[in-house]
């Protein structure tokens, strides 16, 4: 089954959600401190009797958290139902997890006549309420340290909550009844951690200070409370009043997941949703779209000879967010097996005819071309393939070494392992190219004279390159063994580099610039009009 991703604007902050199926419309929460994707697996299941439609939760995957300073679960049921209005959709049923499935409650009870039914998996209710103290302990501060220990421990973390309940009750008593999830599974949800920051707290906090059950009574729609062995709220069931709808859902994941579709189907929203709509700029801010599963943020009109910036791979447009609304009409896509893009081959040509196809499906015309780093290999070919198209190309310290031997030799294997190892590989090979060049001859005479580690900004660009780990090996090896100078001969290009960047040392005839969007913006401007 197709799942679509989508951007809607409510108000002024943007929501993303996941799409798939027909049917009436089905509303998919997903548990604290990870996004819509953890409901990937259930969506084909879900999608043949439904419209299923995951959202990331406000402040978490891709979606703008609220204004509130510490939203209350009625304030996300409220904002679901903002979500529905902007979408044109009338009446849902709702399923959620641990917060989700607060969260599909409260919404129940506050827009009864906008909820068939809700199904609560895994409904927050505690035996005691939490304290303050023991909030803040279970919800500990993500504060990225010089050494990235900090991406190793929310690795453990991660995997402990998994493993014990509460995760930092790490005794035989705290043991869980659950089976640990796989590797790739474990670094999805670091990743999200990541997207979240340190803001994770506020919406994971909010079910730990929840009525809980003190909701049962006000329902007014049907509201089914589903666990299951082996989840930490199976221990609760117990404590609801005996007039509350429970079910015990299975262990097994199918056999689970067929049951809770019966259950959903027990009571049908009245209508089917109409297809989703295209989200609507904000004010001082990129746009953000999928287009054939590529993403896109985007600024200004891009029927003008608008600039295509190439982001470094492995990498995303995250990092050129700035640059784009910069240049006032621009465009960026994620390379596919980047950022938010599909998975895709890792190869310049690979790459390159992905980007064609997007200009012509975006209906791009006549254009000028930004590159940075391993970014502008693309840029070159592209410029290639386009011909007269193309008015300017500008190649910011683009990584021209064109060395299949060197290329090899430069990336470490960053795959998914059980202990987390994998993340100080990457931050240190991330780390250390600012530090030496090349990192990996740590000696004096290969040490460079600025670096950019501050451990805020690199836990962000190592978050970015690792979003598709599978992908980071092979694009460092397509772009380095790409001869790029060679391949720049005849074409309109033009070279910039910011002094700090690693790769600006092979340009030397490059034309410096400082180090920020602006100055970059108004070098481009001036290298291709």
């Amino acid at each position: 089954m197709r799942i679509t991703r989508h951007f809607v604007t409510v108000g002024k902050r943007r929501v993303h959600y996941l799409r798939a199926g027909s049917g009436p419309a089905l509303a998919l929460l997903h548990a604290c401190p990870v996004s819509a994707k953890v409901m990937i697996p259930l969506m084909p299941v879900f999608g043949e009797k439904f419209t299923c439609l995951a959202f990331d939760m406000p402040g978490f995957g891709l979606s703008d958290k609220l204004a509130q300073p510490k939203p209350s679960i009625e304030d996300f049921a409220d904002a679901l139902a903002e979500t529905l209005d902007a979408l044109g959709i009338e009446q849902v049923s709702t399923y959620g997890r641990h917060t989700g499935a607060s969260i599909a409650v409260v919404f129940a009870e506050r827009h009864p006549k906008r909820c068939a039914m809700a199904l609560a998996d895994g409904y927050a209710v505690f035996a005691k309420r939490y304290s303050d103290e023991e909030l803040d302990r279970y919800l500990e501060p993500l504060v990225p340290v010089w050494d990235g220990t900090h991406l190793l421990h929310l690795w453990a973390r991660y995997r402990d909550q998994h493993v014990f309940w509460p995760w930092n009750n790490q005794s035989a008593a705290g043991r869980s009844d659950a089976d640990v999830p796989d590797v790739d599974f474990l670094h999805r949800g670091v990743v999200e951690m990541l997207e979240a920051g340190d803001d994770y707290r506020i919406g994971y906090a909010a079910p730990f200070r929840h009525r809980a059950l003190d909701v049962i009574p006000n329902l007014k729609v049907p509201v089914c409370f589903g666990n299951r062995p082996g989840d930490s709220m199976w221990r609760t069931r117990a404590l609801y009043p005996a007039s509350a709808w429970q079910e015990a859902i299975p262990r097994e994941h199918g056999a689970a997941t067929l049951r809770e579709r019966e259950i959903l189907q027990m009571h049908l929203p009245r209508s089917t949703p109409p297809p989703a709509p295209q989200a609507t700029p904000l004010a001082g801010r990129t746009t953000t779209n999928y287009v054939d599963g590529m993403f896109v943020r985007s600024a200004g009109r891009l029927d003008d000879c608008p600039t295509l910036v190439l982001h470094h791979a492995p990498g995303s447009s995250f990092l050129y967010d700035d640059l784009v609304l910069a240049l006032g009409n621009a465009f960026a896509p994620d390379l596919p097996g980047n950022g938010e893009s599909d998975p895709g081959e890792q190869s310049v040509k690979a790459w390159t005819d992905v980007v064609e196809r997007l200009l012509d499906r975006m209906k791009i015309g006549d254009l000028r071309i930004s590159g940075h780093n391993g970014g502008a290999a693309v840029a070159v070919e592209l410029a290639h393939r386009l011909g007269t198209r193309v008015r300017g190309v500008v190649l910011d310290a683009p990584a021209i070494v064109g060395d299949p031997q060197f290329a090899a030799r430069y990336p470490p294997s960053v795959q998914p392992t059980w202990d987390g190892s994998h993340w100080l590989r990457a931050w240190h090979h991330i780390r250390d190219s600012e530090l030496w060049w090349p990192w990996f001859e740590r000696k004096h005479q290969n040490v460079r004279k600025t670096a950019r580690i501050d451990p805020q900004q690199l836990t962000i660009r190592v978050r970015e390159a690792m979003k598709q780990p599978a992908s980071y090996e092979a694009a460092w090896r397509a772009v380095l063994s790409y001869p790029g100078r060679e391949r720049a001969k005849g074409l309109p290009v033009k070279y910039i580099a910011a002094q700090e960047d690693v790769f600006a040392n092979l340009v030397p005839d490059a034309t410096r610039v400082d180090d920020t969007a602006q100055a970059r913006a108004r070098a481009i401007h001036a290298a291709v009009g």
